[in-house]
């Protein structure tokens, strides 16, 4: 049974959560359209955290998917950053998607803003399990190709002067 709501953004994002709760075996939402310009559904998926985002405000024909990837290395916090932000140039190139911290500063997040003309249950669902792949690679690697701190990350700053 495919989930229908009326026509417009709205309706096509709960249509979409909708598809995506069939996908993952679950009921379909019960509650009428919420109200407020912005909405978010939030699921775990995968062991991460995730949240879908649509704002009527902002951009109403998109959907924005923010997962936790979890926290960033305090003993590696540099060439981490630094390898994260060489990633967001190429991700920006790529499909749009983005690193940054969350509120705390304490945590990786990976957003992707998703079109909603382009996106239904299956999509997502697809979507969901290539961000879980990306965070399952972040905790094995940090994104960095040495597990173990090279010499010239160990090198003291004070030694250079």
């Amino acid at each position: 049974m495919k989930p229908t709501y009326a026509s417009g953004p709205r309706y096509r994002f709960l249509n979409i959560v909708n598809e995506l709760r069939i996908a993952l075996g679950y009921s379909m939402r019960s509650e009428e359209q919420e109200g407020g310009e912005e909405i978010a559904m939030e699921m775990m998926y995968g062991g991460f955290d995730f949240s879908l985002v649509h704002s009527l405000a902002n951009k109403p024909d998109s959907v924005l998917l923010e997962c936790v990837f979890g926290p960033l290395p305090e003993s590696r916090a540099e060439p981490v950053m630094r390898r994260l932000l060489e990633m967001n140039a190429a991700l920006a190139e790529l499909d749009g998607s983005s690193f940054s911290i969350d509120a705390t500063g304490q945590l990786l997040m990976y957003t992707l803003e998703l079109e909603l003309a382009e996106l239904d249950g299956t999509v997502l669902l697809r979507k969901l399990t290539e961000t879980v792949w990306h965070g399952q690679r972040w905790h094995q690697t940090r994104y960095m190709t040495a597990l173990e701190p090279t010499a010239h990350e160990l090198m003291n700053p004070i030694q250079l002067a």
